[in-house]
């Protein structure tokens, strides 16, 4: 059976050039030091598609900083996918409106691709996935919590717990598995989110570090601040349940911090 298209967006895949990325980040005043290559990325898209820039997008792994990229590897460039509802024509002719050539130049005008993506899938649907995510939870009241060493941590309403923390501070009498805590955490965001279901069981967690964030505040200052979060990529096989809500999901993205790099859900045949 042929999936059918009723609405159209895209896949897009972009270059960026790690030397610019180095120089839309000494503009914007960021300490680049400790910049993660994300939110430059995240920044570069702004700056040259405005609202059409493809969100959630992906980021190649690079063990590398943007600025050990832009120093060693002239030839070298920073990889993007994304989802977008413009298409690459599209987003060709809103780049032209940049401000100033070191962001018009800021990508290979070569190389910017895209592909319309199926916008219906059958329900019972099994297709293979990869997920870059950031598995955190956001607390809804104040509370407190021991780890398993008797130390204890408090939190306010609304702050932003690693996934596996929160449960080893909240049940510290269990000894604990960091992926399987992490599979479950994804596969609770299918089922919150609908659109598709994947048993924990048939999810694995392939990479796992704790980076740091850069972000700018929201306050009127407008400063800059570093996080630690958890930066996991997850494998495994999901079925889709609701076309329209699988939909969404695709082109909304899973979990927290969607705009800076992390939730792009990409989908191949099982």
């Amino acid at each position: 059976m042929i999936d059918t298209q009723t609405d159209t967006f895209h896949m897009v895949q972009l270059y960026l050039d790690p030397r610019r990325l180095v120089q839309l980040g000494k503009m914007q005043g960021l300490p680049l030091a400790r910049t993660d290559t994300n939110y430059l990325v995240h920044c570069a898209l702004g700056e040259l598609f405005g609202d059409d820039a493809p969100k959630p997008f992906f980021v190649d792994d690079d063990p590398r900083t943007v600025e050990e990229t832009a120093e060693y590897h002239d030839d070298r460039h920073v990889r993007v996918l994304g989802y977008a509802d413009a298409d690459d024509d599209m987003l060709q002719q809103e780049a032209k409106l940049s401000p100033n050539p070191t962001i018009g130049n800021l990508y290979d005008k070569d190389r910017l691709d895209s592909h319309e993506m199926l916008s219906s899938f059958r329900k019972g649907r099994r297709l293979q996935f990869e997920l870059r995510a950031c598995p955190v939870i956001r607390k809804a009241s104040a509370g407190e919590g021991v780890n398993q060493n008797g130390e204890t941590r408090t939190w306010d309403e609304g702050d932003e717990l690693d996934a596996f923390l929160a449960k080893a501070w909240s049940q510290p009498e269990k000894d604990l598995n960091r992926e399987k805590v992490y599979r479950k955490w994804l596969s609770d965001q299918f089922d919150h989110r609908g659109g598709a279901t994947s048993d924990p069981d048939q999810i694995a967690m392939t990479r796992f570090s704790i980076e740091r964030m850069t972000r700018r505040t929201h306050g009127a200052d407008r400063s800059v601040e570093t996080i630690k979060r958890p930066d996991v990529t997850l494998t495994g096989t999901l079925q889709v349940t609701d076309s329209d809500a699988f939909v969404n999901l695709l082109r909304s993205g899973l979990g927290r911090h969607k705009s800076f790099g992390y939730g792009m859900l990409k989908v191949r045949r099982a």
